[in-house]
Formats: C-alpha cells, structure tokens, sequence
C-alpha cells in the first residue's frame, strides 16, 4: 500500500511541478533534494546532461540569430527537468514499482515486462565491458574504441528490434491488442 500511494503522491508532485514557472521554487526544491539525497542528486545530473545540454545550446544558438533573451527559460527548464527527474529517481528507490502498479494487471504485466528488458541490457552492456577489459592488456586505441561502440550499439539495436517483435507477439498472444 506504502508503494502504492508513494507512486500516485510522485506522479501527482510532478504534474504539480509542471504548472510551476517560479525558479525560485525549482532553485529551492533542487536544494532540498540535493540534502535528500547527493548521490541520487548527481546521478539525475548524469542522467538528463546529454539531453538537457543539446536543448540548452540550441536555444542559445537560436537566440543568437533571434535576438530573444532566452536564459529565464533555460534556467527554468533545465532546473524543471533536474527536480523532476531527482524525484523519480528518489521514489524509485524507495518503492518497489510493481507493487505500485499491481492494481492492475496490464500495467503490472507492461512493468514487468519493461523491467526485464532494462534488466537484460544491463546486463549485456556489463559483459561487453568485462569482456573489452579481460581482453585488452593495453589502453585501447581511439580506433578500436570506435569498433568497440559501434558493435556494442549494432548488438543493442539488433536485440532491441528482436525483443521488440517478440514482446508485440507475447501481447498479441494475450489479447492486449489485435
């Protein structure tokens, strides 16, 4: 039940958040956060850098052309993305999210399902880079890393579109769609 009712309380703190447009409030929450928990608080920044640092250079790209102030908004969204993100990933550690969901069995099923996928990944993600290190005696050179990366993202894509045709299948089979 504890789940249950933590899960519903973070999806509706973050549709709350969503109507906020006070950087004052994202500056003060990102701090509390911060005071929860820094190790959950550095793993968000790891986790929304990439995406939030091509959404902020391209709006200070445009900006140069439109001569738009465009900083409030940066400021703004990437402190809207940071809170958002330090709350999942917070709940998410509290809770077990398949005793969240298992109200119902669809999105038990559809939890499970994801969770297993993520799980299979990892795990393969962590072979190929036992299975580089175990074989390489030297620093590898920028070259390899490069076949390296690519191989490792042709795997992933090939099994992403195998797991993908075999779960549609599964779905299918249990009437989920037609």
């Amino acid at each position: 039940m504890k789940d249950r009712v933590l899960f519903f309380a973070m999806i509706g703190v973050i549709g709350l958040l969503t109507f906020i447009h006070k950087v004052e409030i994202f500056l003060f929450l990102a701090i509390v956060f911060i005071f929860f928990s820094y190790k959950i608080a550095i793993k968000s920044l790891w986790a929304i850098l990439f995406f939030n640092l091509s959404i902020t250079l391209g709006y200070i790209f445009e900006s140069f052309f439109t001569g738009k102030n465009v900083f409030d908004y940066l400021i703004l969204f990437n402190l809207r993305v940071f809170d958002i993100t330090f709350l999942v990933l917070y709940v998410n550690s509290k809770i077990n999210i398949i005793k969240a969901v298992s109200f119902s069995k669809s999105l038990r099923f559809l939890f499970s399902a994801t969770l297993s996928q993520i799980d299979s990944f990892k795990r393969s993600f962590d072979d190929f880079i036992f299975a580089l290190k175990s074989r390489s005696v030297k620093k590898l050179s920028e070259r390899k890393k490069k076949e390296f990366v690519l191989a490792m993202f042709y795997f992933f894509l090939q099994k992403a579109l195998y797991n993908s045709k075999e779960r549609s299948l599964a779905l299918k089979a249990r009437g989920f769609f037609d």
